[in-house]
């Protein structure tokens, strides 16, 4: 809404107004991709009605905010031609306008956060959703060292490395870093559930790479597990960081996975902005890729006749 008191003031007014706008536009589309993941995903058929329902409403939304931005552009490329009591009229019609869009959105705005919350909660069954990633807890570090080794045939600890996250596209998996000697402890703790290491290791810390897709849904759970289950946040701060990280398509899920607190991740996120992964040290980052197949060139070979 614009104040109109001077007109040598009016341009900077109407410049505000339309980085208010635009906020508000940015927030739509944001929330239209978020309902465009959960429409792609596995939800149900009541759940999918009303994700295209509110679909529509924010297309509602861009096209009123969308109104308003034509309006001050009209306001401004017409404002030299207009007299002050033209501005008065002409700021009270847009105001009034502004009230009435404003209002219809503000309503889709909160039905909308409101329905994609309560989706992902049901997609993702957070509220069951075990953390499976740190089942070796804190107290292991403080556990009694006297340790039980197994005899394993082609051990996996042989072949890991510690405190390494390792997300493999040519064995189809993905390793949470760990720590081989808190596992260890674990596993001497464990005896009635594990016979060997490596059981502890690939019950609680190798995934199917399968379990991080989609991408962006994993990535909303990830980051909800992370505040909730490590960080012991409220449930909206957790759903602030899990709808921030949605669309963080530079962002794998299973790093997310891997960080023990949201200190880990701020680092993370910040050494990726920056381009300087190599300073990141919380825990080492392997990416296994299939070599590229190069296509043999096809040689016409000439014959000397």
């Amino acid at each position: 809404m614009i104040k109109y008191s001077k007109k040598q003031n009016l341009l900077d007014n109407i410049n505000t107004e339309v980085q208010v706008i635009n906020s508000y536009l940015s927030l739509q589309t944001a929330l239209t991709e978020q309902l465009s993941v959960f429409i792609n995903s596995k939800i149900n058929k009541s759940s999918l009605d009303n994700a295209i329902v509110n679909l529509n409403r924010l297309k509602q939304n861009i096209v009123l905010l969308n109104n308003l931005l034509d309006v001050l552009e009209n306001l401004k490329s017409t404002m030299s031609f207009l007299t002050d009591s033209g501005l008065e009229i002409y700021i009270k019609d847009y105001n009034s306008l502004f009230t009435t869009n404003i209002t219809t959105i503000f309503s889709y705005t909160n039905s909308i956060q409101e329905f994609i919350r309560d989706i992902s909660l049901e997609i993702m069954g957070i509220e069951k959703e075990t953390n499976n990633s740190n089942i070796v807890s804190e107290s292991l570090t403080n556990s009694n060292t006297n340790y039980i080794f197994s005899n394993v045939t082609d051990s996996l600890c042989n072949t890991l490395v510690d405190n390494t996250l390792v997300i493999s596209e040519t064995k189809k998996q993905v390793v949470l870093p760990y720590n081989l000697e808190n596992v260890k402890v674990y596993f001497n703790n464990n005896l009635d559930k594990y016979s060997t290491i490596d059981e502890v290791i690939k019950q609680n810390y190798i995934y199917p790479i399968s379990h991080f897709k989609p991408f962006a849904i994993s990535r909303f759970k990830e980051a909800y597990i992370l505040m909730r289950k490590r960080e012991h946040s409220s449930r909206m701060n957790a759903l602030s960081l899990a709808f921030e990280l949605l669309t963080n398509y530079n962002l794998h899920p299973a790093i997310i996975a891997s960080c023990k607190t949201i200190d880990d991740l701020d680092i993370y996120l910040a050494c990726l902005e920056d381009n300087r992964l190599d300073n990141f040290d919380k825990f080492n980052i392997k990416y296994e890729i299939p070599p590229a197949k190069i296509k043999e060139s096809k040689k016409v070979v000439l014959e000397n006749n």
